[in-house]
């Protein structure tokens, strides 16, 4: 039976142990049409038809065996390959935990190490981006940006890509009760603490410097999952299509194969501010949990504070943006969520996914991950989110 890793969403089947056991049933197969007879066929006649009878099924064991010889490497390397990569990310940690303690050490030698480990997490999405002036010039007296309502400081950051609660509220046709808005601002407090945390980003954030911090979250929002919409309804999928017809295929709700499913109905834990990044983070070749755990060092988060979206959250935060920007705001792939479902109790356990479509959001699932192919364009990729713990 498929395991599911509760925290991640990850699928990890028990599919490649038996397709090894299978390989090796047929290499022995083969390998036993080639050993001593017991005994002898007297009747030539007998022995022509038998073999004719045997040959199509030697010839199609041969086939297998020169077609199971590479897959039996790939099954063997892949495990190893994802060992090494592993390996590679704790060797980066504990160079970077090494280097902050250089503090008195040869600056010409501390900037080589820093170039080599950039050069080493090329492949990481980061928002920090390299080039930030930490002297740029301000048109009026420096003053720190945490001296501001917190609101007003992420309207000066993200300017239009800040879905304040206003804006939520205006989007999902509700209304805060006024210890809603004191909770859900003062949560905005822990949350800008979590994003500004970082030594570059609070030298910028103590003098006032906008213009380079609005430039490192260029292609980010800011935005609000209300555990509320429309009519007081829990926010769910279910509740989204009821309120938001338009995002979704035309139909009979009943046609839907998903409405049965257990996370059709199920809410957030709990209302929160999320960073959303526009950008999918690629996953053909690496697995969601590497991508989330690279990503996550390469910005100086915990890894907690890192997540793949679920079904509900990769909704939500479709239909929340494009109303607001009144166009898209993800790019379009097989966004692989952390949400699973299985449509036995005793079958594989399989991944939901999302994509756009005829411009409609299409939810689907499958065991494994959805790879592109031509009659299906979509890279599979996720799209990490920040949060607080």
């Amino acid at each position: 039976m498929d395991n599911v890793n509760t925290e991640t969403g990850e699928i990890t089947s028990d599919t490649e142990a038996r397709n090894q056991e299978e390989i090796n049933e047929l290499k022995q197969r083969i390998n036993d049409l080639t050993g001593p007879v017991q005994g002898k066929v007297e009747d030539l006649a007998l022995a022509q038809e038998m073999a004719n009878a045997i040959k199509p099924h030697i010839d199609r064991l041969v086939k297998l065996n020169a077609l199971l010889t590479p897959v039996t490497r790939i099954l063997e390397k892949r495990s190893k390959l994802h060992d090494v990569a592993v390996r590679i990310e704790e060797d980066i940690e504990e160079a970077e935990t090494a280097l902050a303690a250089l503090e008195d050490a040869d600056k010409l030698l501390v900037g080589d190490f820093q170039d080599n480990i950039e050069t080493v997490k090329k492949d990481r999405k980061l928002y920090v981006q390299s080039g930030i002036s930490e002297g740029e010039p301000t048109r009026n007296k420096p003053s720190s940006l945490d001296l501001l309502p917190v609101e007003e400081r992420f309207q000066r950051v993200f300017s239009e890509r800040f879905i304040s609660l206003d804006k939520t509220q205006s989007i999902l046709s509700i209304s805060f009760e006024e210890i809603e808005l004191k909770k859900y601002t003062d949560s905005l407090e822990v949350f800008w603490k979590l994003l500004f945390r970082q030594k570059s980003f609070r030298q910028l954030v103590e003098k006032g410097q906008v213009a380079p911090l609005a430039k490192a979250f260029q292609d980010y929002v800011v935005l609000f999952r209300s555990s509320k919409v429309k009519d007081g309804q829990s926010t769910t999928i279910s509740s989204l299509q009821d309120s938001f017809p338009d995002f979704f295929v035309k139909g009979q709700r009943s046609a839907v194969w998903y409405r049965k499913q257990p996370f059709y109905n199920k809410t957030f834990r709990k209302p929160h501010w999320a960073l959303v990044d526009k950008e999918y983070l690629n996953c053909t070749f690496k697995k969601p949990s590497v991508r989330l755990r690279m990503y996550a060092r390469a910005n100086g988060l915990s890894a907690k504070s890192v997540r793949q979206k679920n079904v509900l959250e990769d909704t939500y935060d479709r239909i929340t943006t494009e109303i607001f920007f009144k166009e898209r705001f993800f790019e379009n792939c097989n966004s692989i969520t952390r949400t699973v479902y299985k449509d036995q109790a005793e079958g594989p356990a399989k991944q939901v996914f999302l994509y756009y479509k005829d411009h409609s959001i299409r939810i689907s699932g499958k065991t494994g991950i959805p790879h592109w192919k031509p009659s299906k364009p979509r890279w599979p990729g996720i799209f990490p989110t920040v949060t607080v713990p």
